[in-house]
């Protein structure tokens, strides 16, 4: 057996029987019964995206509106003023 520090090679390791283990148990379904599994997964994974919206709304906002400032700032110009008094040794 060889140890390795590599993270994805860790959880691959890790996840990889069960991973086989429900899909052995899957394939062996009915197709029908297949598509109902597949639909109901992905209507919980919307479900959960949209609550991880609702419950994040206000960050996302706080950094929609931090990149609005920054990108007006730095196409304005105001960040190369900024930035070249750094140059200068104005904060040494």
């Amino acid at each position: 057996m060889v140890f390795t520090l590599a993270i994805t090679d860790t959880i691959n390791e890790f996840l990889e029987p069960y991973l086989e283990a429900v899909l052995d148990n899957f394939i062996g379904l009915d197709p029908w019964l297949q598509a109902v599994m597949l639909l109901i997964v992905a209507i919980f994974l919307i479900v959960g995206l949209f609550v991880f919206m609702k419950k994040f709304i206000k960050l996302f906002i706080v950094l929609a509106i931090l990149a609005a400032i920054f990108w007006f700032v730095y196409t304005q110009g105001y960040l190369d003023s900024i930035l070249s008094g750094i140059n200068t040794g104005l904060f040494t």
